[in-house]
C-alpha cells in the first residue's frame, strides 16, 4: 500500500512539474515577444539583427562535385543563375480560374499559421517562422491583406524563388552521397 501511495506521489509530482515547465514557458515566450515588439519600436535595426539569418555553413564538398552530383540526380545540368540588377517588382500574372480566386479567409490563414514549424530554414527574404508566429494577431490582417492581393493582381517573381543547400548527412564530407537536400 505505502508503494503504491509513493508511486502516485510521483507521478503528481512529476505531472506539477510538467505543468510548471509549460507555464514558465509559455510566459517566457510572451516575455520574448513583448521584448520584440518593444526593441522594434526602440531600436529597429537591433531587432532586424536577432532576426537576420544565419551565415551559410560551408561545407568540405567542392563546387565540381556537387554539380556532377546534380547532374546525375536530374540528368542535366542546374540552369544558369542570373541575378536581376534591378530590384523593382515584377509581377507573374496567374491564371484565371473561378474556383481558385477566391479571397483568402481569416480561418484559412490562422490554419496555415498553425502548421509553421519554428527553428525551419527560412527563404531569401529573411523571414524566420518565428518572427510570424511571435508576432501574434499584428501580423494576421497584414498577411491577409498582402496574400489576398498576390490572387488579385498575381504573385511577385521573387516569392517563385528557392535555394537548395546541401546538407552534410555524415562520413567523408568530399563525397556527394554524404549530402541530402
Amino acid at each position: 500500500m505505502k508503494a503504491n501511495l509513493n508511486s502516485h506521489t510521483a507521478k503528481h509530482q512529476k505531472s506539477k512539474l510538467k505543468n510548471l515547465l509549460k507555464r514558465k514557458r509559455l510566459f517566457w515566450e510572451i516575455a520574448k515577444a513583448q521584448h520584440m515588439c518593444a526593441l522594434v519600436k526602440v531600436d529597429a535595426p537591433l531587432f532586424w539583427k536577432k532576426y537576420r539569418p544565419r551565415a551559410p555553413i560551408m561545407h568540405k564538398i567542392n563546387a565540381a562535385t556537387l554539380l556532377e552530383g546534380f547532374c546525375a540526380l536530374v540528368g542535366q545540368s542546374p540552369p544558369p543563375l542570373q541575378l536581376r540588377t534591378d530590384h523593382s517588382a515584377q509581377v507573374i500574372e496567374s491564371p484565371p480560374s473561378h474556383t481558385l480566386n477566391a479571397d483568402i479567409t481569416l480561418a484559412e490563414l490562422l490554419q496555415a499559421l498553425k502548421n509553421l514549424q519554428r527553428n525551419k530554414a527560412i527563404g531569401l527574404d529573411g523571414m524566420k517562422a518565428e518572427f510570424i508566429l511571435d508576432a501574434g494577431e499584428l501580423l494576421h490582417m497584414p498577411l491577409l491583406t498582402m496574400f489576398n492581393c498576390f490572387l488579385a493582381k498575381g504573385f511577385p517573381e521573387a516569392l517563385s524563388i528557392g535555394v537548395v543547400h546541401a546538407l552534410f548527412k555524415g562520413g567523408d564530407a568530399s563525397k556527394f552521397d554524404n549530402y541530402k537536400g
